[in-house]
């Protein structure tokens, strides 16, 4: 006899599969935003840190570049580095709670199969009401890569059905 504490439920239906379709496509969204906002953070670490790029060498150049890139930082250290943007540093900290709650907790408790551990329309809505935070927090850390790039940046009608077709995208199934 095995111990409680292994997993013993194997079993994979076309409905489990989904769901779970569901929340690996929720890990990418939230993911996606971590990785957005570590980007924008050492962008302006790296512009802040070296003004002037000329005066290293190539290889003092790179490593300097290397050690700010390699930096082991948080999501909320990297929002925390944006705190000049004001108001936006609220939608991003959203978003943040809602990427840890979609990283750490939105799936326990959901392994094997699914058909009867889960109200799958409850299970649908708390992950597009995560996504929801997500998707203004990713839009906010987009335009501000954009500027720092000297991007373009999309017209009121792109960012209108951004938010939707990221929820669509995630929930659908």
């Amino acid at each position: 006899m095995n111990p409680d504490i292994f997993i013993t439920d194997f079993e994979r239906t076309e409905n489990t599969d989904e769901l779970q379709s569901v929340l690996g496509r929720a890990l990418i969204i939230a993911t996606r935003f971590d990785s957005m906002c570590n980007a924008a953070a050492v962008h302006l670490e790296l512009k802040q840190k070296l003004t002037s790029p000329w005066i290293l060498g190539e290889a003092e150049y790179q490593e300097f570049a290397l050690k700010i890139v390699e930096k082991y930082r948080t999501l909320n250290q990297n929002i925390n580095a944006l705190s000049f943007l004001g108001d936006i540093t609220v939608s991003l900290h959203e978003a943040r709670k809602a990427r840890n709650y979609v990283a750490h907790e939105l799936a326990k408790g959901l392994t094997g199969c699914l058909d009867t551990k889960c109200n799958e329309g409850a299970l649908i809505q708390e992950v597009s009401d995560q996504i929801l935070d997500i998707a203004e927090g990713d839009i906010a850390i987009s335009l501000v890569i954009s500027a720092l790039n000297h991007d373009s940046i999309p017209n009121k009608q792109f960012l209108s059905s951004y938010k939707e077709r990221i929820i669509n995208w995630v929930i659908e199934r």
